[in-house]
């Protein structure tokens, strides 16, 4: 038993260190949306900060998630850029093309098991929040409540 417990610990300590952390620059993807358009995370430095969302049709708090994020894209879509990743994982283009359609997202989406690696999404919801200048501030599995204007504009500073 105590064998199986060293193994899974030194395991899950190897899993966890490459995460991404706070502070560090986001990894860099280019990827086509589901509406066909090219898009570059890099095209959004020092012009908008950017909120990726990971997530999948099959997951019912992804879908809780949609209300605040639409919230978000129509109060500061002219200053944060909402890119929507569907992981890729037990879904289909056509699937998250539907999703797209049926919950009427403002945003952009991407179906993408390459960026869910890159980022190293272990689970879906997944919020990244990445500032002007390209770095991550924050990473969560929720929207946070009551996102204000100050909370926005503090991702804008250089």
């Amino acid at each position: 038993m105590k064998k199986i417990f060293m193994i899974f610990t030194i395991l899950f300590s190897i899993s966890t260190l490459n995460a991404l952390t706070n502070g560090q620059v986001a990894p860099n993807f280019t990827a086509e949306t589901l509406s066909g358009k090219t898009v570059s995370l890099e095209q959004f430095r020092g012009k908008k900060a950017v909120w990726l969302t990971f997530w999948a049709t099959w997951c019912p708090y992804c879908k809780k998630e949609i209300p605040a994020l639409k919230e978000l894209h129509k109060k500061y879509g002219d200053k944060v850029e909402i890119l929507a990743i569907n992981i890729g994982v037990n879904d289909s283009i056509e699937k998250a093309k539907d999703y797209l359609f049926e919950y009427e997202l403002p945003y952009d989406a991407i179906y993408s098991n390459e960026i869910t690696r890159q980022y190293e999404i272990r689970g879906v919801p997944t919020q990244i929040i990445i500032d002007i200048d390209g770095k991550i501030v924050s990473q969560g599995t929720k929207v946070p409540k009551n996102i204000s204007a100050k909370d926005i504009n503090a991702l804008l500073k250089k």
